[in-house]
């Protein structure tokens, strides 16, 4: 899969007025896969075919990451980030969901389990 593929895949959603890259594909119990730093979503891409055969996987590319907008003026945080994929999830009426995660995306995970528990 080329990079360009793998954008030919996703879409855009606004958030904060911003446009935020992502993918939505696969049918089952839902996977959402949170890329690390620097990178984006494109860090899933060789088990991108495995992990959809088994699961509806959903990943974006942070704010600031990947094709996703990238504002010089504004308050990046952990905080926004969870912030950024419960609107998504709740863009897609998902409220159970599985988490893989590498690097910053732990920390952004981890918010995100918090804030559930």
């Amino acid at each position: 899969m080329t990079l360009t593929d793998w954008k030919n895949k996703g879409e855009y959603f606004d958030y904060k007025s911003y446009r935020i890259y992502n993918i939505d594909e696969g049918k089952g119990e839902v996977l959402l896969l949170i890329h690390g730093f620097p990178t984006a979503s494109w860090d899933w891409w060789q088990m991108w075919n495995v992990l959809t055969s088994r699961y509806r996987v959903l990943t974006l590319d942070m704010i600031g990451f990947g094709f996703s907008d990238k504002p010089k003026k504004y308050s990046y945080s952990i905080f926004d980030q969870a912030d950024l994929f419960e609107e998504f999830l709740a863009s897609k009426q998902i409220t159970t969901i599985k988490i893989l995660s590498h690097d910053y995306g732990d920390t952004v995970a981890q918010e995100l389990l918090a804030r559930y528990n």
